[in-house]
């Protein structure tokens, strides 16, 4: 699975991913990547110009906040904004691919305030997927769940119904 870029035009073309990288240096500075995202708004210069950063840090590893605030002005900031979620949810995984055999886990797609479970997500593509270390952080969460969930349909890890539920659900539906 290809990780999609976003790309936008600044003063260069470039391309805004939200890794896992970024999500997890975004929790480090808001406390949760959901207050990160919040945080942009057409209101919030500071906040747009650091959430902007993380999202292009990945091409660019002498950007600063201070450089991608100087990328954002009063004609292109609705754009930047609209780029930005774009990107954010592109890189969020399908609801589908969340489920895990962890209670745990906190589901990434449900932008609440609390904060994702890191070690649960690096054992899991470190050790079980057997990713490296730079490719994990460098995988969107999307791309980690969407693997993880093959992962358990290939290991038979996904939780099947009862025979009985499903002759249950059979009758039921025979007479409705």
């Amino acid at each position: 699975m290809k990780v999609e870029k976003v790309p936008i035009d600044l003063d260069k073309r470039r391309h805004l991913v939200y890794d896992l990288d970024a999500v997890y240096e975004l929790e480090q500075v808001y406390g949760s990547f959901a207050k990160a995202i919040k945080s942009v708004r057409l209101d919030a210069f500071d906040d747009t110009a650091k959430v902007l950063y993380f999202g292009l840090r990945h091409e660019d590893d002498t950007l600063s906040v201070a450089a991608a605030d100087h990328l954002i002005d009063v004609t292109n900031r609705f754009e930047v904004i609209e780029k930005i979620i774009k990107a954010v949810s592109l890189s969020l995984p399908d609801s589908s691919a969340v489920q895990t055999t962890n209670q745990q886990t906190q589901q990434p797609d449900s932008l609440d305030d609390s904060g994702w479970e890191w070690d649960w997500l690096y054992y899991m593509g470190t050790v079980l997927l057997g990713m490296s270390e730079a490719v994990f952080w460098s995988s969107t969460p999307r791309k980690l769940f969407s693997l993880w969930a093959i992962h358990k349909r290939v290991n038979g890890w996904e939780e099947t119904e009862s025979p009985e539920k499903t002759r249950a659900q059979a009758w039921i539906d025979q007479y409705i």
